[in-house]
């Protein structure tokens, strides 16, 4: 049987929410099935290695170097029948690299986040782009529920072009708890030590700066709680200047990027994630795997994954009040620490399995391609 031959197509190859989605589709769906292509349309080479162990042909579309018509002769040379995309930048390129071909590949995207305005620079013309961006391809998946309620709803949108594929992860890779106390003394802390933890880009958005506010007035009470940052992003350097200022140098671990991020999960002892959007996100699903208390901000997807009070806190965005009250409450309590670890592990373990991701995707697939029988 001739396999279905489906290109990804990113603005980075580089370790992200994206590229481990995509790695964890082609690892987990049949191959014999399918052919895969992975592209980017930056010339960083990050995961490249990745899928290329994964048996994927890999290249690269550079906007500098006309990207549109590269993609479209390559779609042309391989006969891709479905172009998955992941970005409103990678959406757009690709619609107009598809117009005008006589027989087109179905079009799939996946919808990670909807932008609002205050998540960049420029941020009303984004958003407005990303909306309209939504109604270029044959079928959308939305990383959360909530999210394609929304999609759904907006004016013109056909409903059956969206569906609902929620975010997972390889939960067992997470929990690794005998790795607690190695990691900890590599990391410098000691037995008397509270670490909070956040893994994750390093961006106006995830409000790592009113993190590192609350937690200066943590630490004044309780001089044993440490902060371990891990990632990296266009703030970093900022922040890490700021961490100086607030006299937090020797309590704040900045890791920048890190591969062993189960090692470093099993270091801390509850994980906090302050950003004022989300889609659905792989960081929280990954500490909620490790068995970590979440505090998190009810923003996106965020309520479908963390239940407030049975396995984590959700807090309003931009509180510092609410972020220091759960932080403190996390601090104070050490039994609920355990009991919100515990169910979120479980609830992890059974509502967000990598194979129902990975199923629901083969479906879309499956269903792309029984009904491209016209251009």
């Amino acid at each position: 049987m001739t396999p279905t031959r489906i290109l990804h197509v990113m603005n980075v190859f580089s370790d992200s929410s994206i590229s481990r989605i995509v790695e964890r589709i082609i690892r987990n769906l049949e191959c014999r099935d399918f052919e895969w292509h992975v592209s980017a349309l930056d010339e960083d080479e990050g995961m490249e290695s990745v899928f290329k162990s994964l048996g994927a042909a890999t290249v690269h579309f550079p906007l500098e170097q006309n990207a549109r018509q590269a993609l479209r002769s390559y779609i042309l040379r391989h006969n891709i029948d479905i172009v998955h995309t992941h970005t409103p930048r990678t959406i757009v390129e690709t619609r107009l690299a598809l117009m005008g071909m006589q027989r087109r590949p179905r079009h799939v995207a996946t919808k990670h986040l909807l932008t609002t305005p205050k998540d960049r620079r420029w941020g009303i013309v984004f958003t407005a782009l990303d909306y309209l961006s939504l109604y270029l391809p044959d079928h959308l998946a939305a990383v959360s529920g909530e999210m394609a309620k929304k999609v759904a709803a907006l004016p013109g949108m056909d409903a059956k072009r969206v569906s609902m594929v929620r975010n997972a992860v390889p939960c067992g890779d997470f929990y690794q708890p005998e790795k607690r106390d190695a990691a900890r003394l590599d990391l410098g802390f000691g037995p008397d030590h509270l670490v909070f933890g956040y893994a994750g880009r390093i961006e106006p958005v995830k409000l790592i700066d009113l993190l590192l506010r609350v937690f200066a007035d943590i630490h004044a009470l309780y001089p044993n709680v440490r902060l371990m940052l891990v990632g990296d992003g266009g703030q970093r350097a900022e922040l890490e200047q700021y961490t100086r200022q607030l006299g937090l140098a020797d309590a704040v671990s900045w890791l920048g990027y890190r591969d062993d991020v189960p090692s470093l999960l099993a270091a801390m002892d509850v994980y906090v994630q302050p950003s004022h959007n989300e889609g659905l996100s792989l960081s929280i699903l990954e500490a909620m795997a490790a068995g970590k208390p979440v505090i998190a901000t009810d923003v996106g997807g965020i309520r479908e994954v963390l239940t407030p009070d049975q396995n984590g806190l959700l807090i309003a965005p931009h509180s510092p009040e609410a972020l220091f009250k759960s932080m403190t409450v996390m601090v104070a309590q050490p039994d609920l620490r355990t009991l919100f670890g515990e169910a979120a592990r479980k609830h992890v373990f059974t509502e967000f399995s990598l194979q129902k991701m990975v199923d629901a995707y083969g479906k879309i697939y499956q269903s792309q391609i029984k009904g491209n029988q016209t251009p």
